[in-house]
């Protein structure tokens, strides 16, 4: 006696539904390839229909690393235009839309819902880019450079805590504090590059006198350290909802410190 139970019903042909028919038609030369469409996967829809668009998404398996390095770059700047951008001090120098509406209220886009989506979004690729920018323009890649490094990320973390300290009714975590103190910082890397790069090899350029030279440049970083540092306190203050002297002073004097050090040094 046979112990193959016929079915009830007509069915494909003997083989071609039982499970050594459906392997004899497998191919494993290539075993890391996606399935073809139907294998393994007929109750996945969505599989299939990825599949049979010729690609599966993979990520950024599959695309170049300039594409990668763009969508960071744009996800950096959009931050930057909810958190910096808007609080410029000259804001007329903007000719974005959003910096229009910001210029109009400047509170419409410093509330809860920025805090909420960085809270949602929160990185530190932006932070350590700044943090790595600043430490090279002041120590020109020198010794001095680790010394910064370290610093710039201590005054992040003396900055995020003071606000978790004077803030402990706001749902906000530490890193959140952190990933808008590190974007806060993007003026002062303005700052430093400007001070210890560009106005120098300009005045160069143009050889001037010496003494004249030492004047204009240092008039020069006064007037940057002070734009920069007014454009960083503003933008953390509002973006942080920071009010009174107990919560912006000690800001204050963090973000003073690394402005003065990119002037001096």
């Amino acid at each position: 006696m046979s112990d193959y139970i016929e079915p009830d019903t007509p069915g494909p042909a003997h083989g071609a539904g039982t499970p050594s028919g459906r392997m004899s038609s497998v191919d494993f030369s290539a075993p890391f390839d996606d399935p073809a469409p139907g294998l393994g996967g007929g109750d996945n829809v969505e599989g299939d229909n990825d599949t049979s668009g010729g690609s599966s998404s993979r990520g950024t398996l599959d695309e170049s690393v300039l594409a990668t390095l763009r969508r960071d770059v744009d996800g950096i700047n959009a931050t930057l235009r909810k958190v910096v951008y808007p609080h410029f001090p000259s804001r007329q120098l903007l000719s974005s839309a959003d910096s229009a509406e910001a210029a109009a209220n400047p509170l419409s886009s410093t509330g809860d819902g920025t805090i909420e989506d960085i809270s949602a979004n929160c990185d530190l690729w932006a932070p350590l880019l700044f943090v790595i920018a600043y430490s090279l323009c002041v120590s020109h890649a020198r010794s001095l450079f680790s010394s910064l490094f370290v610093l710039c990320w201590a005054l992040l973390l003396c900055m995020s805590l003071h606000l978790r300290l004077t803030k402990p009714r706001e749902n906000v975590n530490l890193i959140t504090y952190v990933s808008l103190a590190g974007y806060c910082m993007f003026p002062q890397v303005i700052n430093a590059a400007l001070t210890q790069v560009v106005y120098p090899v300009l005045l160069h350029l143009g050889g001037a006198h010496r003494h004249w030279t030492v004047r204009i440049l240092t008039l020069l970083d006064i007037a940057t350290l002070a734009c920069c540092m007014v454009w960083s306190l503003t933008a953390i203050s509002l973006v942080t909802n920071a009010r009174g002297f107990i919560q912006i002073f000690p800001l204050g004097l963090c973000l003073l410190g690394l402005s003065w050090l990119a002037t001096i040094l």
